[in-house]
Protein backbone atom coordinates (compact mmCIF):
# COMPACT_ATOMS: atom_id res chain seq x y z
CA UNK A 1 0.00 0.00 0.00
CA UNK A 2 1.10 3.72 -0.47
CA UNK A 3 -0.09 6.88 -1.24
CA UNK A 4 -1.14 8.29 -4.91
CA UNK A 5 1.54 9.52 -7.27
CA UNK A 6 0.16 12.70 -7.38
CA UNK A 7 -3.29 14.30 -5.31
CA UNK A 8 -5.02 17.29 -6.29
CA UNK A 9 -7.42 18.81 -4.22
CA UNK A 10 -9.85 21.37 -5.37
CA UNK A 11 -12.33 23.42 -3.36
CA UNK A 12 -15.62 24.07 -4.92
CA UNK A 13 -16.18 26.96 -6.89
CA UNK A 14 -18.65 30.09 -5.49
CA UNK A 15 -22.00 29.13 -4.44
CA UNK A 16 -25.07 30.40 -3.60
CA UNK A 17 -24.05 29.87 -0.01
CA UNK A 18 -20.99 31.68 -0.26
CA UNK A 19 -22.52 34.95 -1.36
CA UNK A 20 -25.22 34.92 1.57
CA UNK A 21 -25.01 35.71 4.85
CA UNK A 22 -25.28 32.82 7.77
CA UNK A 23 -28.53 34.05 8.08
CA UNK A 24 -29.62 34.56 4.61
CA UNK A 25 -28.54 31.02 4.26
CA UNK A 26 -30.83 30.27 7.15
CA UNK A 27 -33.81 31.68 5.52
CA UNK A 28 -32.93 30.25 1.81
CA UNK A 29 -35.22 27.28 2.04
CA UNK A 30 -32.33 24.91 0.08
CA UNK A 31 -30.72 22.57 1.65
CA UNK A 32 -27.10 23.35 2.13
CA UNK A 33 -26.33 20.41 -0.05
CA UNK A 34 -27.86 21.49 -2.91
CA UNK A 35 -26.50 25.43 -3.14
CA UNK A 36 -25.37 25.66 -6.78
CA UNK A 37 -22.62 27.44 -8.24
CA UNK A 38 -23.03 31.06 -8.72
CA UNK A 39 -22.12 32.31 -12.32
CA UNK A 40 -18.81 33.52 -11.24
CA UNK A 41 -18.49 30.17 -9.58
CA UNK A 42 -19.04 28.60 -13.07
CA UNK A 43 -16.33 31.10 -14.77
CA UNK A 44 -13.97 30.03 -11.94
CA UNK A 45 -14.47 26.20 -12.58
CA UNK A 46 -14.06 26.95 -16.35
CA UNK A 47 -10.64 28.41 -15.54
CA UNK A 48 -9.05 26.37 -13.40
CA UNK A 49 -10.20 23.06 -15.25
CA UNK A 50 -8.58 24.81 -17.99
CA UNK A 51 -5.38 25.10 -15.21
CA UNK A 52 -5.60 21.09 -14.31
CA UNK A 53 -5.81 19.88 -18.01
CA UNK A 54 -2.75 22.00 -18.97
CA UNK A 55 -0.80 21.39 -16.01
CA UNK A 56 -1.50 17.11 -15.96
CA UNK A 57 -3.82 16.13 -18.34
CA UNK A 58 -6.32 13.49 -17.10
CA UNK A 59 -6.12 11.69 -13.80
CA UNK A 60 -6.88 8.14 -13.24
CA UNK A 61 -9.41 8.70 -10.48
CA UNK A 62 -11.84 11.82 -9.64
CA UNK A 63 -13.86 11.65 -6.22
CA UNK A 64 -16.54 14.24 -5.27
CA UNK A 65 -19.26 14.93 -2.15
CA UNK A 66 -22.59 14.32 -3.25
CA UNK A 67 -23.12 18.24 -2.84
CA UNK A 68 -24.34 19.80 -5.59
CA UNK A 69 -21.89 22.30 -5.76
CA UNK A 70 -18.59 20.09 -6.04
CA UNK A 71 -20.21 17.79 -8.68
CA UNK A 72 -21.07 20.98 -10.68
CA UNK A 73 -17.39 21.62 -10.08
CA UNK A 74 -15.94 18.24 -11.50
CA UNK A 75 -18.42 18.76 -14.14
CA UNK A 76 -17.39 22.04 -15.75
CA UNK A 77 -13.60 20.99 -15.17
CA UNK A 78 -13.72 17.33 -16.46
CA UNK A 79 -16.82 17.10 -17.93
CA UNK A 80 -16.26 13.53 -19.72
CA UNK A 81 -14.52 12.00 -16.42
CA UNK A 82 -16.19 9.01 -14.55
CA UNK A 83 -16.74 10.97 -11.24
CA UNK A 84 -17.16 8.68 -7.93
CA UNK A 85 -19.17 10.25 -5.41
CA UNK A 86 -18.34 9.69 -1.53
CA UNK A 87 -20.47 10.98 1.83
CA UNK A 88 -17.25 11.25 3.28
CA UNK A 89 -16.20 13.99 1.67
CA UNK A 90 -19.88 16.23 2.99
CA UNK A 91 -18.75 19.67 4.21
CA UNK A 92 -19.35 19.28 7.69
CA UNK A 93 -22.78 19.72 8.87
CA UNK A 94 -24.22 22.32 11.13
CA UNK A 95 -27.13 21.06 12.24
CA UNK A 96 -29.51 23.89 13.25
CA UNK A 97 -27.09 26.75 12.05
CA UNK A 98 -27.77 25.54 8.64
CA UNK A 99 -31.93 26.13 9.05
CA UNK A 100 -31.95 28.96 11.95
CA UNK A 101 -31.12 32.54 12.43
CA UNK A 102 -28.92 33.34 15.23
CA UNK A 103 -32.74 35.09 16.71
CA UNK A 104 -34.11 31.81 16.29
CA UNK A 105 -31.75 29.42 17.91
CA UNK A 106 -31.48 31.93 20.71
CA UNK A 107 -35.23 32.06 21.14
CA UNK A 108 -35.52 27.61 20.57
CA UNK A 109 -32.31 26.65 22.21
CA UNK A 110 -31.76 29.05 24.90
CA UNK A 111 -28.29 28.47 26.50
CA UNK A 112 -27.01 27.14 22.92
CA UNK A 113 -24.54 30.21 21.79
CA UNK A 114 -23.26 30.01 25.19
CA UNK A 115 -22.46 26.29 24.97
CA UNK A 116 -20.68 27.18 21.68
CA UNK A 117 -18.46 30.20 23.23
CA UNK A 118 -17.56 27.57 25.92
CA UNK A 119 -16.88 24.85 24.35
CA UNK A 120 -15.05 26.35 21.39
CA UNK A 121 -15.42 25.28 17.32
CA UNK A 122 -13.54 22.47 17.82
CA UNK A 123 -15.30 20.59 20.40
CA UNK A 124 -18.73 22.27 19.79
CA UNK A 125 -21.81 20.06 18.38
CA UNK A 126 -24.79 21.77 17.45
CA UNK A 127 -27.52 19.83 17.60
CA UNK A 128 -28.53 18.29 14.62
CA UNK A 129 -24.11 18.66 13.45
CA UNK A 130 -21.30 17.23 13.66
CA UNK A 131 -18.20 18.76 15.68
CA UNK A 132 -14.55 18.60 13.82
CA UNK A 133 -13.39 15.59 15.25
CA UNK A 134 -16.68 13.40 13.78
CA UNK A 135 -15.17 14.92 10.50
CA UNK A 136 -11.64 14.09 11.43
CA UNK A 137 -13.19 10.08 11.55
CA UNK A 138 -14.57 10.03 7.70
CA UNK A 139 -11.87 11.84 6.37
CA UNK A 140 -8.94 9.09 8.63
CA UNK A 141 -11.87 6.63 6.37
CA UNK A 142 -10.99 8.19 3.35
CA UNK A 143 -7.32 8.56 3.90
CA UNK A 144 -7.20 4.94 3.93
CA UNK A 145 -9.12 4.21 1.06
CA UNK A 146 -6.95 6.71 -0.88
CA UNK A 147 -3.77 4.72 1.05
CA UNK A 148 -4.99 1.38 -0.11
CA UNK A 149 -6.88 2.07 -3.35
CA UNK A 150 -4.52 4.47 -5.35
CA UNK A 151 -1.08 3.87 -4.96
CA UNK A 152 0.78 5.03 -7.38
CA UNK A 153 -2.19 6.70 -9.14
CA UNK A 154 -3.37 10.28 -10.13
CA UNK A 155 -6.14 11.49 -8.14
CA UNK A 156 -8.47 14.54 -8.18
CA UNK A 157 -10.56 15.29 -5.69
CA UNK A 158 -13.45 18.37 -5.31
CA UNK A 159 -13.47 19.19 -1.69
CA UNK A 160 -15.00 21.94 0.57
CA UNK A 161 -13.03 24.35 2.36
CA UNK A 162 -13.65 23.07 6.13
CA UNK A 163 -13.13 19.72 4.71
CA UNK A 164 -9.50 20.84 3.13
CA UNK A 165 -8.25 22.51 6.48
CA UNK A 166 -9.05 18.93 8.61
CA UNK A 167 -7.92 17.25 5.64
CA UNK A 168 -4.53 19.43 5.96
CA UNK A 169 -4.41 19.40 10.02
CA UNK A 170 -4.50 15.38 9.90
CA UNK A 171 -1.23 15.04 7.50
CA UNK A 172 0.66 17.47 8.94
CA UNK A 173 -0.08 16.63 12.06
CA UNK A 174 -1.22 21.36 12.97
CA UNK A 175 -2.48 22.21 16.10
CA UNK A 176 -6.16 22.64 17.01
CA UNK A 177 -5.52 26.14 17.14
CA UNK A 178 -4.19 26.50 13.67
CA UNK A 179 -7.23 24.44 12.36
CA UNK A 180 -9.51 27.14 13.92
CA UNK A 181 -7.08 30.12 12.56
CA UNK A 182 -7.36 28.77 9.07
CA UNK A 183 -11.11 28.30 9.54
CA UNK A 184 -11.26 31.71 10.74
CA UNK A 185 -9.32 33.44 7.99
CA UNK A 186 -11.42 30.96 4.63
CA UNK A 187 -7.50 30.38 3.95
CA UNK A 188 -8.60 28.79 0.78
CA UNK A 189 -10.09 30.68 -1.76
CA UNK A 190 -13.06 29.07 -4.02
CA UNK A 191 -12.02 26.97 -6.84
CA UNK A 192 -8.20 26.94 -5.48
CA UNK A 193 -5.91 23.84 -6.01
CA UNK A 194 -3.77 21.93 -3.68
CA UNK A 195 -0.78 19.46 -4.40
CA UNK A 196 0.14 16.60 -3.05
CA UNK A 197 2.98 14.19 -4.58
CA UNK A 198 3.46 10.84 -3.35
CA UNK A 199 7.11 10.28 -2.07
CA UNK A 200 9.45 7.10 -0.65
CA UNK A 201 11.29 8.52 1.71
CA UNK A 202 13.25 6.00 4.41
CA UNK A 203 11.13 3.06 2.52
CA UNK A 204 8.15 4.36 3.73
CA UNK A 205 5.30 6.36 1.80
CA UNK A 206 4.64 9.81 2.87
CA UNK A 207 1.85 12.46 1.12
CA UNK A 208 4.24 15.90 0.19
CA UNK A 209 2.86 19.08 -0.19
CA UNK A 210 3.88 20.82 -3.65
CA UNK A 211 1.58 23.35 -4.30
CA UNK A 212 -0.74 25.30 -1.80
CA UNK A 213 -3.86 27.37 -2.57
CA UNK A 214 -3.33 28.52 -6.32
CA UNK A 215 -6.17 30.10 -7.41
CA UNK A 216 -6.04 29.83 -11.50
CA UNK A 217 -8.71 32.43 -12.04
CA UNK A 218 -7.44 35.25 -9.75
CA UNK A 219 -7.54 38.48 -11.71
CA UNK A 220 -9.76 37.03 -14.59
CA UNK A 221 -12.89 36.55 -13.13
Amino acid sequence: MGWPRRLVLVRHAESEGNIKTADERAGYGVSTHAYSLTERGRYQAKLTGEYLCNRFGDFNIYYVSYYTRSKETMKIMYPKARVYEDPRLAEGQRGIYHTMTEDQIRQCYPGELERKEREGLFHYRAPGGENWPDIEMRIHSFLGTLNRDYDGQNVCIVVHGHWLILFQRLVHHFSIDEAVRRYKNAVAKNASVTIYDGMVRDGKSHLVLRDENIVPWEGRV
